[in-house]
């Protein structure tokens, strides 16, 4: 009786450990560890959505943000996570379409449990998405939209790129310094485009007349038309061509078919092998903005990273989405220290009282309305088969 009964016993422990073991083998959570080798207890990963064209005309931009977006979440969970959990970026493709972006948000809040998202790339995909964000106090951080409709779009709505009626300015005063007279504008007719051209107009008008205000639509292809209203028969002193890399590369591709020779202004979506491809020599010497990208021990050690894992140069719209994912993980860290939360007005509250966060791209501090302040800008151009400041 007695040795029936230790067999027993022995069955009875022997069955408890299996069903731990089965228990830890059906939830990986438990046998998750931190970078030094112990158990991590904070809990499930961190979920962080990033909504962008991923394909479609405007993939370069959504592509560039995910390469910083990654290399920011490696860095983060090999340094122990936040909060003792691991991040995770969850990607949406939303081929520069506003309602894919709804789509695409309203499935990462009520599919996915996310409660913090970077999106939109497009002025477009922004301002649709962020009424949803709003309703359900998602912390939305756009890394490069331009429009300035978005500094009001809500306070849970925050961006890092200089909005387009700063650098619409910048760039008309680039024209005005040169001593131009005459002036014809050439934009895409969309939140960005709009926002640029209405800052070059306020900035033009009564130093520059403006000879042509011309829109295409973001599917034109071929645009003589354009062109030939613009610069054909008016020859103005300079041209503003404000839109995206392929469109713009294309208008110059033309001008140079239809033998028309004129001094070129575009806004920073100028700059990226796409103008080349497209462009070739016909891109040269046009002078353009972009935003500064600020030489720092911390930016220098992130841009060798960069250089390291993807074998090139980290650029703007690389650094933005770095940032975004650091400065949404220190806002985290920030609301779970002062409140106990990490997301919704916490969240919100701590990313207002951020000063001087150490940002690839430079120091960010948010203004009133959300929007990064002080983006300085220089001036660039390409010639040579390169993309360069213009001193």
């Amino acid at each position: 009786m007695l040795k029936k009964w230790r067999l027993g016993l022995g069955g009875g422990i022997l069955a408890a450990i299996l069903a731990v073991l089965l228990a830890l083998f059906l939830d990986p959570r438990l046998l998750r560890f931190t970078p030094d080798g112990e158990p991590d207890t904070g809990g499930p990963p961190i979920r962080i959505g990033h909504i962008a064209p991923l394909t479609g005309d405007a993939a370069i931009w959504g592509v560039w943000e995910r390469e910083g977006i990654d290399l920011a979440v490696d860095e983060i969970n090999a340094a122990g996570g936040v909060a003792g959990r691991r991040v995770s970026v969850l990607n949406e493709d939303d081929q520069g379409s506003p309602s894919a972006a709804v789509s695409a948000l309203k499935n990462l809040i009520s599919a996915r449990g996310v409660r913090a998202v970077i999106g939109g790339t497009l002025s477009g995909t922004t301002l649709a998405m962020a009424p949803i964000a709003m309703e359900n106090q998602i912390v939305l951080i756009s890394p490069s939209a331009q429009s300035p409709k978005i500094a009001a779009a809500g306070d849970f709505i925050f961006r890092l790129f200089v909005p387009t009626n700063q650098e619409g300015a910048f760039l008309a005063d680039l024209a005005i310094r040169s001593g131009a007279k005459s002036a014809a504008i050439l934009y895409i007719n969309n939140d960005y485009g709009v926002g640029l051209r209405d800052a070059v107009t306020t900035t033009l008008t009564g130093r520059i007349t403006i000879i042509v205000s011309e829109a295409y639509g973001t599917d034109t292809r071929d645009f003589r038309t354009q062109i030939q209203k613009a610069v054909g028969t008016t020859r103005p002193d300079v041209l503003f061509l404000l839109g995206y890399q392929a469109d713009v590369a294309t208008i110059l591709k033309q001008l140079a078919e239809m033998d028309i020779k004129i001094q070129a202004y575009a806004s920073n979506s100028f700059e990226g092998e796409e103008t080349v491809k497209i462009a070739g020599s016909a891109a040269d010497g046009v002078i353009y903005d972009y935003p500064v990208l600020l030489s720092t021990e911390q930016a220098d050690r992130v841009r060798a990273a960069f250089r390291n894992r993807y074998g090139r140069d980290m650029n703007v719209y690389n650094g933005v989405g770095y940032d975004a994912v650091m400065v949404l993980a220190q806002g985290m860290k920030d609301a779970k220290a002062a409140t106990g939360q990490l997301y919704g007005t916490a969240l919100r509250n701590a990313l207002r009282s951020l000063r001087n966060f150490p940002g690839v791209t430079g120091p960010i501090t948010f203004g009133t309305s959300t929007d990064v302040i002080n983006r300085p800008l220089e001036v660039r151009t390409y010639r040579d088969g390169r993309f360069e400041k213009l001193n």
